[in-house]
């Protein structure tokens, strides 16, 4: 036994009377020596499954319940010590469940079963992605006892059981308690894709929809915003809404660039520039995480490393068509470049992307000399005819796998690009993330490539399990998202194809960001304080003002070059308003007339006619076929993006209709109509569509009606600028190039930056 176990048992057995003695010291000194020691302030402990130990007069957990003070559980060494401590104390077993990730909701109510025993005590996970949507109290007791605790897989699967916050926390510290009780009580942390956006077509693997959290505009609008200090308090609100529940995680935020405007997931992105980009980044990491995890951080994720923007054709590699990225201008730096704000301002965490970057140029249409592998299909078959001449322009400098200069492979499973780029050119210290769903039992091809795979190891989909792990794990990756199996990250160091110095390394990042957000002093959260904390009203205010200055106004004049908006004040209902889309109430309120367009189906929609404005909001989602479960158009669709196009497509919906919204502008006139537009996607108003000749357009990323309406009436000037540019045609779309900004002026509708005011 050495000398420091001998004092910790010592002070232990003895603590009673220590403390006792030392109270009675005036000078501080210990009965040891004269020496001054150093002071510290006691930290908030909480425990609810392991004792307490006093020592030197400070109080400090037995995680470990060895009756004694280890380095580990000791709050006033540094954190490098205590990891160094429980790692040497850990089981390769126990080093292995640090790796996992995968999803793991409450059950009804906010309760525990039998799937998150076996996570957490068979598979010793410490990791979980919450997908719960979390409605306010009144509501989820206002729920049927079929939604209340609906029927499925809903631990680990794509649906949940609604909760309310103080049910969230509940569940965390009930899991946080069982994770306490394990050998070494390792805390567990909890991360959640983003949640507090106003979005109508939240999408499992992607977002979840606020329900009781603050509604903020999307990423887009917040980016519309150009207010700093403004996404600065977003991400504070956010932060507090978040501890609340025990959230201390989150998948994101997308540091990906919109330059690809054909990729569905630019919905997710704030911007198509890189500086902007790059400032919004850094401002996250500064106000979500902080430049020095603490105990009320929420560390970020951000993904997708090296930037998912430049999809080749727009294809997305949740899918096997979308396995690679394309860079005809060179512009891999471009999309580094956010990230390296990130990695400066101190982000604890990077995800990785699913696609390829390296490999060789090949063309479509010449499937005999590409090196592209969709499980033995032919690319060129599936997609449109009209990008089949499209030629795929890799980017090489970094894209080396373990032993294979080509880099044909994903990212993940990239060292050139984890070792070499992110580590070492870079700098990154933090932890790898991967995406969800790399590892999976071999991939045998299908006849729909779109279809979810048993993995998305893109240029290794054939290979065992065990040999995507050991390639992912050498390349660089430290925690597998998705993947929950224990015993296969650790037979890979029993059968020597790894070694435990590397699975350490992995470890030791990992333990750093639970002890640097005090988790292991106190996990627990006060599910009291949870609902009146997640979306108070002072919240909600501030994020209504985000989703008025969100608003890009785009055009505002009538045939006579009359300003149309703002619309004309009513106090009496002598203004009449056809709307379509909009919540009347918001209207009404305004003191308009209101006539609702909206009808049930078989309903024949009543005549605009009369009315002297028509309030028209538009949104386009794509249509679920059943196998597109991550979202998207149909691979034949994506680059689809023209109204006149979307309406004769399959997988693309527009509401209202566009033969309605038509009609309505022939009804009141094209003058008086005013659409409000919702950019998922930099979608195309093309001529045929007649949407251009609106009186007033704007672009929303995600504001309600009543901040529309605030906007409308003139009680908020306009002020957002565009995130990202708009095209004026379909053939834009396919000539622009997917890793760069913007299009040639001849084929911008409206700019990047581009936004009027009523001033």
């Amino acid at each position: 036994m050495n000398n420091r176990n001998k004092i910790e048992i010592f002070f232990t057995a003895t603590s009673v009377v220590l403390t006792v003695f030392l109270a009675g010291c005036s000078n501080g000194t210990t009965m040891f020596n004269q020496i001054d020691t150093p002071k510290f302030a006691q930290t908030k402990l909480d425990a609810r499954a392991v004792d307490l130990i006093s020592v030197d007069g400070y109080l400090f957990k037995d995680l470990n319940k060895n009756g004694r003070l280890d380095f580990y559980e000791d709050w006033r060494k540094t954190v490098d010590v205590r990891i160094d401590d429980l790692l040497s104390q850990m089981t390769l077993e126990e080093k292995a469940g640090m790796m996992l990730i995968d999803t793991m909701n409450a059950a009804a109510y906010g309760s525990v079963n039998s799937t998150h025993v076996d996570y957490i005590e068979t598979q010793l996970m410490s990791r979980f992605i919450f997908r719960n949507v979390i409605l306010p109290q009144n509501e989820v007791n206002a729920l049927d006892e079929n939604k209340r605790s609906p029927h499925g897989d809903l631990i680990s699967g794509r649906y949940s059981a609604p909760i309310s916050p103080s049910e969230a926390a509940q569940y965390m510290n009930t899991v946080q308690e069982i994770r306490e009780s394990t050998r070494l009580g390792i805390p567990a942390l909890f991360k959640s894709n983003a949640r507090n956006h106003n979005d109508p077509n939240a999408k499992f693997g992607i977002n979840v929809s606020a329900g009781a959290f603050s509604e903020w505009p999307k990423e887009a609008g917040l980016a519309a915003t150009r207010d700093m200090g403004l996404i600065g308090e977003f991400a504070q609100i956010m932060r507090t809404e978040w501890n609340a529940i025990g959230l201390r995680g989150m998948y994101g935020y997308m540091a990906d660039l919109s330059t690809e405007p054909r990729w569905y997931r630019v919905h997710e992105t704030f911007t198509e520039d890189s500086d902007l980009a790059s400032e919004i980044m850094t401002v996250l990491v500064n106000k979500l995480q902080g430049r020095v995890v603490g105990s009320k951080s929420v560390v970020l994720t951000m993904k997708h490393f090296p930037g998912g923007g430049p999809q080749f054709l727009g294809l997305d590699p949740h899918y096997m068509a979308g396995q690679h990225q394309s860079y005809p201008t060179g512009n891999f730096d471009y999309h580094v470049k956010p990230f390296k704000a990130a990695i400066d301002a101190g982000v604890a965490a990077l995800m990785r992307y699913y696609g390829i970057v390296g490999g060789g140029e090949w063309s479509l249409n010449n499937p005999d000399e590409t090196n592209l592998d969709v499980g033995g299909i032919e690319l060129a078959d599936s997609v449109s005819e009209r990008v089949q001449d499209t030629v795929r322009v890799p980017y090489n400098e970094y894209s080396t796998t373990v032993g294979t200069p080509t880099g044909n492979v994903g990212i993940a499973f990239s060292k050139g690009i984890l070792s070499d780029l992110l580590r070492r050119d870079l700098g990154f210290s933090g932890v790898i993330n991967s995406d969800t769903g790399i590892i999976g039992d071999t991939n045998t091809g299908q006849a729909d490539t779109q279809t979810v795979q048993n993995n998305r190891a893109w240029g290794l989909q054939d290979k065992t399990k065990a040999e995507q792990l050991v390639v992912a794990i050498e390349a660089g990756t430290d925690v597998f998202s998705g993947f929950h199996s224990n015993a296969e990250i650790r037979s890979l160091v029993e059968q020597g194809l790894v070694s435990e110095a590397r699975i350490d390394e992995s470890v030791k990042r990992l333990l750093k960001v639970q002890f640097d957000l005090g988790l292991f002093e106190n996990p627990y959260v006060d599910p009291v304080r949870a609902n009146a904390i997640v979306g108070n009203a002072s919240f909600q205010e501030k994020a209504k003002e985000a989703q008025r200055k969100a608003v890009v106004l785009l055009d505002n004049a009538d045939s006579e070059n009359n300003a149309v908006l703002p619309l004309p004040a009513s106090t009496d209902g002598s203004v009449k308003i056809y709307t379509m889309g909009m919540d009347a109430a918001a209207v009404e309120s305004h003191g308009y007339a209101v006539t609702v367009g909206d009808t049930a189906d078989l309903v024949a929609r009543p005549s605009a006619a009369g009315n002297d404005y028509a309030l028209v909001r538009v949104r386009v989602t794509n249509k679920d076929t059943g196998l597109l479960v991550f979202g998207g158009a149909d691979i034949k669709e994506v680059d689809v993006l023209d109204f006149t196009g979307m309406t004769a497509a399959r997988t693309w919906d527009i509401s209202p209709s566009l033969a309605d919204i038509q009609a309505v502008m022939d009804e009141v006139g094209a003058d008086k109509t005013v659409l409000s537009v919702y950019f998922r996607q930099p979608f195309v108003m093309d001529e045929a569509s007649g949407l251009k000749n609106a009186g007033a357009i704007l672009a929303t990323f995600g504001s309600r009606d009543d901040a529309l309406m605030d906007v409308l009436t003139g009680k908020f000037n306009p002020s957002g600028k565009l995130p990202f540019a708009l095209a004026n045609s379909s053939q834009a779309i396919f000539d622009q190039a997917s890793d760069a900004p913007g299009y040639a002026a001849e084929n911008t509708l409206y700019p990047f930056g581009y936004g009027l005011s009523y001033e």
